[in-house]
């Protein structure tokens, strides 16, 4: 059996041979983007809380990597605001102060109504289905009060706005934004009341987006996100008065 012959190009040149190592590291990058986004899955999803530590080893043998790939990982996220690095601390999520929070709900709530007023005036047939769908979840999560359900339905529901907006750019500045607001939105959930207004206001951001009203649609997502922030105040308080109880008692 012998080699196939290598081909010239169009041009008589005969083509670069591939660069030394380039096939092992190519892995390794693949590596890195799968353990950066299994991270932020679980800061979406409430399994990494903040402040919580970001252990190098235990994710190395989770993901069965070296612990290089670990860290360029937490680098990335690091450099994103997501992860701090300190000194004999390692890594752990951040912590956002009451300022910091605010700022972020308001980076939220501009950014959302932008890809809802695009959603609008792109969306696909085909996806309509799947914004109907993931808003009819979150009703039925809503009542039957299971709260991770909804959690999970919202998510959905909010992907779906924002996959029907078309715009990558925007999906990307949204990103960080959103794993710094999720463990906060994750709480207001449980907030009395909180799942039965969510309803309303997504029936009302969906028919906007149906009827391709950009400018209503993006009202009422603007709407939506402000109430969460108010919602998320409220946590905090919450919070302060049951550290306060733990210290005194």
């Amino acid at each position: 059996m012998h080699n196939s012959p290598v081909r010239a190009d169009e041009t008589g040149r005969q083509p670069s041979a591939p660069k030394a190592g380039y096939a092992r590291t190519k892995p390794a990058v693949s590596h890195v983007v799968d353990i950066l986004n299994a991270i932020e899955e679980d800061i979406l999803s409430g399994a990494l809380a903040p402040g919580e530590r970001l252990d190098e080893r235990t994710l190395a043998e989770r993901f069965g990597v070296s612990r290089t790939p670990v860290r360029e990982a937490i680098q990335r996220l690091s450099a994103g605001g997501i992860v701090t690095l300190q000194a004999r601390h390692g890594a752990t999520v951040v912590r956002l102060d009451i300022a910091d929070i605010f700022d972020a709900f308001t980076i939220v709530s501009e950014l959302e109504a932008l890809g809802a007023a695009q959603a609008a005036r792109r969306i696909r047939p085909e996806q309509r289905s799947e914004l109907l769908e993931a808003s009819e979840a979150c009703a039925a999560a809503a009542g039957s009060g299971d709260h991770e359900g909804f959690n999970r339905a919202n998510g959905r529901l909010h992907d779906a706005i924002l996959a029907a907006s078309h715009n990558r750019i925007l999906a990307c500045q949204l990103r960080t934004a959103q794993l710094l607001t999720a463990p906060y939105r994750r709480s207001i959930t449980y907030q009395p009341g909180r799942m039965a207004a969510s309803i309303g206001e997504h029936a009302a951001i969906v028919q906007a987006i149906l009827e391709s009203d950009g400018e209503t649609a993006a009202r009422e997502m603007r709407r939506h996100v402000d109430q969460l922030a108010v919602g998320a105040g409220d946590v905090i308080h919450h919070l302060r008065l049951s550290a306060r109880t733990d210290r005194t008692g």
